[in-house]
């Protein structure tokens, strides 16, 4: 009876063991898991928030600017700064949109990216209509403020940006419209190249049209709009939008502004 029982322990052994094995590699794999959200976590945290290293480039400073940076990163388009919010950046443009999705403006690479103006788009924002993307980071970085302009009171109280050129140049960015999206839509996302001056009226109606919040601004064929584009969550194709008009400063109004933003 013994020697008939000794295979049934052993194979009850080997059970335990097997469970064992199977629970130490789960605990194992939630450890790495956990690990992995960490430093996924503080890697978008480090790369996402506009760094001293970088804001000594705004164009409104004293002593460095755009010029120096395009030194560092030929890709470098303008700087982007929307009034009481995160965003607050240069912008950048690939050669195709890919490009600076993991890297950054160093053209390092970098979970969180750069925001970066549409590789078929022009590059001096002559284009009737421009898009610029940026990643949706936790915490308010990158364009994570766009989504923000979804809510009635947020869109209200926001209203003005600027796109720096260079020291010399740049435009005041009116804002209009917010609008949902899939990642698929053929208005929001299709060819720049497609959209002409004479159809940039019809165009700002059917954005109108379709946006969660609006404003009353004239868009007439000479006037240049930009779509500020993210992701509402990683794990799905909606989009939030963010339009504007773009309001092309005098130079003498452009130094009135970086005296202004230094008081």
């Amino acid at each position: 009876m013994y020697e008939e029982r000794r295979p049934l322990r052993a194979l009850v052994r080997m059970g335990e063991k097997t469970v064992n094995f199977i629970a130490f590699l789960l605990i194992l794999l939630l450890l790495l898991y956990s690990a992995y959200s960490i430093w996924y976590t503080r890697s978008l945290a480090r790369g996402s928030f506009l760094s001293d290293e970088l804001a000594m480039y705004r164009p409104d400073g004293d002593e460095m600017g755009l010029e120096e940076l395009a030194t560092v990163n030929a890709d470098v388009r303008g700087w982007l700064t929307i009034n009481d919010t995160h965003i607050d950046y240069p912008l950048v443009q690939g050669e195709d949109d890919a490009k600076y999705l993991n890297r950054n403006v160093m053209g390092e690479f970098s979970l969180a990216g750069a925001v970066f103006l549409c590789s078929q788009n022009a590059p001096d924002f002559t284009d009737p209509y421009n898009v610029i993307y940026g990643h949706h980071i936790e915490g308010g970085a990158m364009f994570s403020d766009v989504l923000e302009f979804r809510e009635a009171d947020y869109f209200e109280t926001h209203v003005w940006g600027t796109l720096w050129r260079s020291r010399d140049e740049a435009f005041r960015i009116q804002i209009f419209a917010c609008m949902e999206v899939d990642a698929f839509d053929e208005l929001v996302y299709q060819d720049p190249h497609g959209v002409g001056a004479e159809a940039l009226p019809a165009l700002a109606e059917s954005i109108l049209s379709r946006s969660v919040q609006t404003r009353e601004v004239p868009v007439t064929r000479e006037d240049r709009i930009i779509a500020l584009s993210t992701c509402e969550d990683a794990e799905s194709f909606d989009r939030v939008v963010l339009f504007g008009k773009l309001i092309p400063m005098t130079r003498e109004a452009t130094h009135a502004l970086k005296e202004q933003d230094h008081k």
